[in-house]
């Protein structure tokens, strides 16, 4: 019954956002019924997922192959993390931060696919990403998100601390020349401050794309709240044609 009620569950946060809330009743309402008044509480009091979770979720299902790359590259930031503090390679830090970002730059495009796709807002995809980095760079995080069963929104963490690391060389490099350690430490630091510049740009590129799009979205919600009276009116057209048409027909019948 338990992984009958999960599977429910999965189901429930796949839906678009204007059928959940229905959706969820329903599901409590036949919990209820069935003699499961516990699960029908806690089913009941799930909270409707905001644009950017939902968005989340919807790309957990739909664009999986990513999703797991970016789950294996938070998981190898947040060890390598833990190496680079005590000293060790900052190296597999860096790539791993690096795929991160090949990873979520192709899930923000499908996020703003979806989101022209369903009408979501356009300003929920910034935050979809966010919560798609922070996710992934937690163990609860990672099950929620490649079940698609994320409820909040998530605040990544940030790795500033490993800005002012020193890098240790790996121990197959230890007998290399202090000319060439300090070369691989100022490589590995320009890496980092590029990444950092890179995923500044993307944000201000996110955002300016965001307000575009909203702009685009107002306008196309004038147009299609004139193209709804140009039909109301068109109805009512029709209406009158019609009631003529009858008209004539009985003035026919009276000849």
């Amino acid at each position: 019954m338990a992984a009958a009620l999960e599977r429910e569950l999965d189901a429930l946060y796949q839906l678009p956002l204007d059928r959940f809330t229905a959706a969820r009743n329903e599901l409590a309402k036949r919990l209820r019924a069935d003699g499961q008044g516990e699960a029908a509480q806690q089913v009941k009091a799930l909270r409707k997922p905001t644009a950017a979770v939902w968005l989340v979720n919807r790309l957990a299902r739909d664009d999986e192959l990513d999703i797991q790359r970016l789950l294996k590259a938070g998981e190898s930031m947040t060890k390598t993390q833990a190496k680079v503090a005590r000293g060790q390679s900052g190296e597999a830090f860096l790539e791993a931060r690096r795929e991160e970002q090949r990873a979520l730059e192709r899930l923000a495009r499908a996020a703003r696919k979806l989101a022209d796709r369903e009408g979501v807002g356009s300003s929920a995809i910034d935050r979809a990403t966010q919560t798609l980095r922070a996710a992934a760079l937690t163990e609860e995080g990672r099950k929620l998100l490649k079940r698609g069963r994320l409820t909040e929104e998530l605040q990544p963490p940030g790795f500033e601390a490993l800005t002012g690391l020193t890098f240790a060389p790996e121990p197959h490099a230890q007998a290399a020349t202090a000319d060439g350690q300090r070369g691989k430490l100022k490589e590995a630091r320009e890496s980092l401050r590029h990444l950092r510049t890179q995923e500044r740009e993307l944000r201000a590129a996110a955002r300016a794309a965001a307000r575009a799009a909203d702009r685009a979205e107002a306008e196309a919600q004038h147009k299609r709240e004139h193209a709804a009276a140009a039909q109301s009116a068109a109805d009512q057209a029709s209406g009158r044609v019609e009631a003529a048409e009858a008209e004539l027909e009985r003035l026919r019948q009276r000849t």
